[in-house]
């Protein structure tokens, strides 16, 4: 199992991580890869990474946490919400400001489609409560 004598933390393009390394020079290196807010403690006696994260913490110190990784919605997906909206099951207030203003927006990026075509999108993305599609963009 490796050990290390030294931890610490540093920022990467904006994701703060832990550190581990039993060289006196590892500040200098992640420095000149541009890591920042570089600090590093020595641990009084050889650890695993478990027990030093466990000294970091002890310290006040976090790393960021990974983002949720989110996945596309498939078509299987827009199908339901769309039966939803077919069924009345969903409400929408068709006189609203921000639903005019979906429906201003998708006629301007839909100029081929119907005005059903345009409201249809427009309800979609009204109770899917998205300003815009994103992800979101039905697949069909």
């Amino acid at each position: 199992m490796k050990t290390f004598t030294r931890a610490g933390i540093s920022t990467n393009k904006g994701k703060t991580q832990f550190r581990f390394t039993n060289d006196l020079n590892r500040e200098k290196v992640l420095d000149k890869n541009g890591h920042t807010d570089i600090q590093f403690w020595e641990l009084g006696e050889a650890m695993t990474k478990e027990q030093a994260i466990e000294f970091l913490v002890a310290k006040g110190l976090t790393e960021d946490k990974p983002a949720a990784k989110q996945t596309a919605p498939t078509r299987k997906d827009d199908e339901a919400v769309l039966a939803k909206l077919n069924k009345g099951e969903v409400a929408y207030d068709e006189e609203s400001d921000s639903f005019r203003k979906i429906l201003a927006e998708k006629r301007q990026a839909f100029p081929s489609h119907t005005e059903e075509q345009i409201r249809e999108i427009a309800h979609f993305q009204a109770n899917c409560n998205q300003k815009h599609f994103g992800e979101l963009e039905p697949n069909f």
